[in-house]
């Protein structure tokens, strides 16, 4: 067995390497400082703005189930109010057409029998 001769760019376990993550820590504490050091607005998110986006995205939400909870409401409502407004009408016309009916017949036996028995006529027993 020949021992190779030792490779000068392999570096040994006992070495301690500084590598490029070092020289990254720098500008990652740099920019901390530079964010810290920038005007609240650009660091701060706008709360109004976003609380303005979210209302007005739950009020739609919410506005499109409630039209859908009221033509449903209403649909019921009118239902029941023209179901009761029929069987209040279904009875006045009931009585309604028992009239003319009672009428209309009436005027026809009348008229049958008017035919049928003329009026007597003033007899002439009486002399002058």
């Amino acid at each position: 067995m020949s021992q190779q001769p030792f490779d000068q760019g392999i570096p040994l376990l006992t070495e301690v390497l500084l590598g490029p993550e070092v020289a990254e820590v720098a500008p990652v504490a740099a920019a901390v400082e530079e964010a810290s050091a920038l005007p609240p607005s650009v660091v701060q998110p706008d709360w109004d703005a976003i609380e303005q986006r979210l209302t007005q995205r739950i009020l739609h939400q919410v506005q499109g189930k409630i039209d859908h909870l009221l033509e449903e409401r209403i649909a019921h409502v009118l239902q029941t109010a023209l179901q009761n407004a029929l069987i209040g009408m279904r009875g006045a016309l009931r009585a309604d057409l028992q009239q003319s009916l009672e009428q209309i017949v009436a005027h026809a036996v009348s008229h049958e029998l008017g035919h049928l028995h003329p009026p007597a006529q003033q007899s002439s027993h009486f002399y002058p």
